[in-house]
């Protein structure tokens, strides 16, 4: 038989107290991280329905997708660089996103996640002499094949609308970030298609057949245009004044309409529509425009939605884009 032990009441009370602490200060911590760094599973195939086709199908398929790049950019917005590359680097190892694409929206859905990815790791490295950030190897490799995914993607390429401009910005972030300086060309010609494009009178012609939604996709065309043009300034192009200033045609087109949306009127007699969106975190242009061009008309309209949260830049870009005495503003 053995013997019992037990300790008296005070010194079994220490003994638990002393247990306690070790949780606290080494279990819990743990815990915690481990759910922040919760990397979700990652997606092979991203192919769902078009977004207009079958809303409610896009909706459940899409789900998987955005809920890492939630978590990406929630993590980025958190600066905790560790977790962001732990998070990246385990859909780089599976090669999430690369299967074949069957249809045509998961296109679109590849070139706006290599552009949040490339532009919310760039918060974090910074270049370095040579030009390159020092993102790890695999994280790398995968977004620029997800990057020459999107520029050899005819499903994009043949429409000669805003989602060319959106690969366009998924071109330049990864080739910025990567010191790929192909890549980087290939985004800039994308975009200088839409410069191209815009009218004497700041719109796009192509999004003015949007009926009821052609003042969302103005400025929806106008959000890669803005962000390609800052990145092509680190390399001494500037995009803003090319086809006589036309980035700065379309912004003034929709900074009036976001002051009076009825503004638009003058283009097209359709009554129009907006997403909960589109005057939201979709205006996160704003923030570089105004950094760099110190709009009179920007400071109010800024203010009240700051930050601008958007999951197709990184995350949050009033935090990552807007300098210092422009943020003092708000």
């Amino acid at each position: 038989m053995v013997a019992s032990f037990k300790l008296p009441m005070d010194q079994s009370r220490r003994y638990q107290a002393i247990l306690l602490g070790i949780l606290l200060v080494f279990i819990l911590p743990i815990t915690a991280r481990a759910d922040i760094c919760k990397v979700p599973p990652p997606v092979l195939a991203i192919d769902p329905p078009g977004f207009y086709d079958d809303p409610g199908g896009y909706s459940e398929a899409i789900k998987p997708l955005h809920a890492f790049i939630e978590e990406v950019n929630k993590v980025a917005d958190s600066g905790d660089q560790a977790c962001l590359v732990a998070l990246i680097d385990s859909w780089a190892r599976a090669n999430a996103l690369m299967a074949p694409i069957k249809g045509y929206q998961g296109y679109y859905e590849r070139s706006w996640a290599g552009a949040d990815l490339a532009l919310a790791l760039r918060r974090f490295f910074p270049q370095t002499k040579t030009g390159a950030h020092t993102v790890p190897p695999v994280i790398s490799k995968w977004l620029i094949d997800m990057a020459a995914s999107t520029r050899d993607a005819n499903a994009i390429n043949r429409l000669h609308n805003n989602l060319v401009y959106w690969a366009g910005l998924d071109l330049a972030a990864t080739g910025t970030l990567t010191n790929r300086p192909d890549l980087i060309d290939a985004g800039i010609a994308r975009a200088r298609e839409g410069i191209k494009d815009i009218q004497p009178n700041g719109t796009l012609q192509r999004e003015l057949k949007r009926g009821d939604r052609a003042l969302h996709y103005h400025n929806f065309a106008l959000i890669p245009l803005v962000f390609t043009a800052e990145l092509a300034q680190a390399r001494g192009i500037d995009l803003y004044s090319e086809n006589h200033g036309a980035i700065r045609r379309l912004a003034n087109l929709v900074i009036n309409a976001v002051i009076n949306q009825n503004s638009f009127s003058a283009y097209t007699s359709t009554p129009q529509h907006l997403f909960p969106w589109t005057f939201a975190g979709d205006l996160a242009w704003m923030e570089p425009y105004q950094a760099r061009f110190h709009d009179s008309r920007l400071a109010a309209l800024i203010a009240p939605r700051r930050p601008f949260i958007n999951p197709r830049l990184g995350g949050n870009v009033t935090a990552a884009w807007a300098r210092p005495p422009a943020m003092g503003h708000s």
